[in-house]
């Protein structure tokens, strides 16, 4: 991840997301998830941040295949 990304829009994105799945909804649930690792990543640095990395990769490929 690099940080070309506006952090805070995407976790309004997800946030949005999320409000038109419902929060209990599996999309609701990923986005919750998402939203949680992205402010953890900001805050982290070295082997964590890399951990939090993977971990949103995994998730993103996941909201993806449920939003198909």
């Amino acid at each position: 991840m690099t940080s070309d990304f506006d952090l805070p829009a995407i976790r309004k994105l997800l946030d949005a997301l999320r409000a038109r799945h419902g929060a209990d909804s599996a999309i609701g649930h990923r986005c919750s998830n998402l939203i949680g690792l992205l402010k953890n990543y900001e805050a982290a640095a070295g082997d964590l941040k890399d951990a939090l990395q993977a971990l949103i990769v995994k998730q993103m490929a996941g909201l993806a295949k449920l939003s198909r």
